[in-house]
């Protein structure tokens, strides 16, 4: 990735990133906006992509699994953009893997970004008209579960850390408010 900072930051050049098959620790030799010198880190990683699927009964699709970093975690379904994929295609295949659906209609969400020290964007999606697919969890997805819930019960999950990463939460608020206030009617779609 070929970063250009703005606001006032000028880069001098990179140092050598440490680099692995999935992701870069870039580490580039920058003069602040207050004039000092310094060495600003920062994780360069593939984008996201994740889907908050609503079934004609109005439940959401929610996954568990444990994670080898955070343990027992609870989010939307979805995982990694990978090369010469979009994230739609992304989605459509997480979704599809993790939960064994199938989307009819994919619609554009949000797109944020999770940290300030990396470059990765999660592309955020609402599905519906769900129908059966084939469920194929990968090694790092060994005992997900898939978990179906109202929306209020998931609103309160990401409001009270029980949804925990935060992609995920952002998805659920983001889905209830534009339930609620008519963007999306709830399972009418599915």
């Amino acid at each position: 990735m070929n970063h250009v900072p703005g606001g006032g930051w000028v880069r001098h050049g990179e140092l050598e990133p440490v680099r692995t098959h999935n992701f870069c620790i870039r580490r580039d030799g920058v003069t602040r906006p207050d004039g000092s010198r310094y060495v600003y880190e920062y994780q360069e990683i593939g984008h996201g992509a994740a889907v908050v699927a609503q079934r004609a009964d109005g439940k959401i699709a929610l996954v568990r699994v444990w994670h080898y970093l955070h343990g027992d975690t609870l989010n939307l379904p979805g995982g990694t953009v990978h090369r010469g994929e979009s994230p739609e295609q992304a989605a459509l295949h997480e979704l599809e893997e993790e939960t064994g659906f199938t989307a009819k209609k994919l619609t554009p969400l949000t797109v944020t970004r999770l940290l300030n020290r990396s470059t990765v964007r999660l592309h955020l999606f609402t599905a519906a008209g769900l129908a059966p697919g084939r469920r194929r969890l990968s090694s790092n997805e060994s005992g997900m579960t898939l978990e179906w819930w109202d929306l209020p019960d998931a609103v309160a999950a990401a409001a009270d850390g029980s949804l925990t990463m935060a992609g995920g939460a952002l998805g659920v608020l983001l889905f209830a408010e534009r339930t609620r206030s008519g963007h999306q009617a709830a399972g009418s779609r599915s």
